[in-house]
């Protein structure tokens, strides 16, 4: 075997939210550090082509939209000249932010004294990896712990090959440096959602193909019968209970779909510029060469100790993010890297976080968020509960804003409570700021806290976080009254 040159306390394999989060804070403890990555920026998917370059494109294309409808700006008093969009301008600038936060991972590791390796790692034994660097030799690392933070990729439909040209993956999507006329997305989740508002915004015709018969399925009912009908109003296209069957390119460089109507059992066709397929997310670990330990990679994913973030087989090995089960969310992978180095630090079992809830936002616009449990969750659970809605159009600081020509929906937010003991069940949000509203009522679920816990305490005036205590109230009201939204 090649000689092993170097050995060290961490390795961390993947530097995305969570691995980024498991090197710093293991350099930090004093223990010795490496981080191996395979893309040439570090950051990992939520970087490089996810959650920033969505979030940017999201932020840009909302202002671009805003500045079409001159007339709200025009009721304020202020002219605007015809705004102009330049996509290859705007993906320039995207990736020069891309770029800048880059070498903010790589400083920070820097200053920590993680060695950065860039290449892919693969297991030789259960405590050696080799790491084989782009157009070099392979390099055996040794590590008393090994933290896998590798994340997801794309989860290919069989019948609809992606060609990263007309049927693109999300990741290509938010690279496009032109707007489709007509832009269809398979898949109506998360992640097609946004897109599916970004390009809206741009100028494209949007059409949402959803093989189930709602959007959104881990969204409470009512908001996300709320959230088709605001995108709708918006000029989105959903269809509903309909499967993408093939897609093929014809002579006139025009994407033919052919989609399979789910209730009448009859195909019909779909034509579109573009098609991008989003239906989900696989963890990443064809690199990882686990079989060589003995692991498939059922046994990797599914095989983790909460308490000490470790695989039952191999405790000094550590999976976290998106290659463990539950949701894709950076804050997961970086409250596990936490729990990882903790258990390190300890030898032993750590205090685990309450990740039964995490906290979720849709960045449409307005925003939709929630945390906690839905109205159909608690019904079928047979939990008895109120309910408090508040609207913010009743809400002062709401009605200082710019005025927005989007008002399908009334903006909201829905608080559900026990009706035994009035603790904080699940809160619903539909605003243009639900993201900074979310977390106190994230803090409320996952701490526990009761109805009466909110209503003490002082909320800003005007604010509005004010309508949280609002509804609160409300759900208190009707928790007076047992006949009232008492579900058993």
């Amino acid at each position: 075997m090649t000689d092993i040159v170097a050995v060290y306390d961490v390795l961390v394999v993947g530097c995305g939210p969570g691995g980024f989060a498991a090197a710093t804070q293991s350099s930090q403890a004093g223990l010795h550090t490496a981080c191996v990555d395979q893309r040439a920026s570090l950051g990992g998917t939520y970087l490089v082509d996810g959650a920033v370059a969505s979030k940017t494109l999201l932020d840009e294309s909302y202002f671009y939209r805003l500045l079409q409808q001159r007339e709200l700006f025009e009721q304020r008093g202020v002219r605007l000249p015809p705004a102009r969009l330049n996509m290859q301008v705007a993906q320039a600038a995207l990736k020069q932010n891309i770029e800048r936060l880059g070498k903010v991972y790589k400083s920070e590791l820097s200053k920590y004294n993680v060695t950065v390796y860039n290449g892919t790692a693969a297991f030789k034994t259960p405590h050696r990896v080799e790491i084989v660097q782009h157009g070099e030799s392979g390099l055996i690392v040794e590590a008393k712990y090994i933290i896998v933070a590798t994340g997801s990729t794309i989860i290919q439909c069989p019948g609809v090959a992606i060609d990263e040209a007309m049927v693109v993956s999300s990741s290509k999507a938010l690279s496009l440096d032109y707007v489709p006329p007509r832009f269809s997305i398979m898949g109506g989740g998360t992640i097609g959602l946004e897109i599916a508002c970004i390009f809206n915004n741009f100028g494209s015709r949007v059409t949402i193909i959803e093989s189930q018969s709602e959007i959104c399925q881990n969204m409470d009912a009512e908001l996300a019968s709320a959230t088709k009908r605001l995108l709708q109003s918006q000029g989105i296209v959903f269809l509903l209970d309909t499967r993408v069957q093939c897609a093929e390119r014809d002579a006139a460089a025009q994407l033919n779909v052919t989609l399979l109507d789910k209730r009448s059992k009859k195909n019909f066709a779909h034509q579109c510029d573009v098609l991008m397929v989003s239906i989900g997310r696989r963890p990443l670990l064809e690199h990882l060469n686990i079989s060589m330990i003995g692991l498939s990679e059922q046994d990797f994913v599914e095989n983790v100790d909460e308490q000490t973030q470790s695989l039952s087989k191999f405790p000094h090995i550590k999976p976290i993010g998106d290659v463990t089960l539950g949701p894709m969310l950076a804050l997961k992978a970086e409250q596990q890297a936490s729990r990882a180095i903790q258990s390190i630090l300890s030898a032993g079992s750590v205090e685990t976080s309450n990740f039964n809830f995490p906290p979720n936002v849709l960045y449409c616009q307005p925003q939709v968020a929630w945390v906690g449990y839905t109205e159909q969750q608690l019904v079928s659970s047979h939990i008895p509960y109120q309910t408090g809605k508040a609207f913010f159009s009743q809400n002062i600081r709401y009605n200082t804003l710019m005025p927005q020509k989007d008002t399908a929906v009334p903006g909201f937010i829905k608080v559900l409570v026990g009706s035994r003991d009035l603790k904080i069940l699940g809160v619903h949000i539909i605003n243009s700021d639900a993201n900074e509203l979310l977390p106190q009522a994230s803090m409320a679920v996952s701490l526990g806290l009761t109805a009466h816990d909110v209503c003490k305490v002082a909320f800003p005036h005007p604010s509005l976080s004010e309508s949280f205590k609002q509804a609160t109230q409300f759900a208190m009201a009707t928790a007076a009254l047992p006949s009232i939204n008492v579900r058993e």
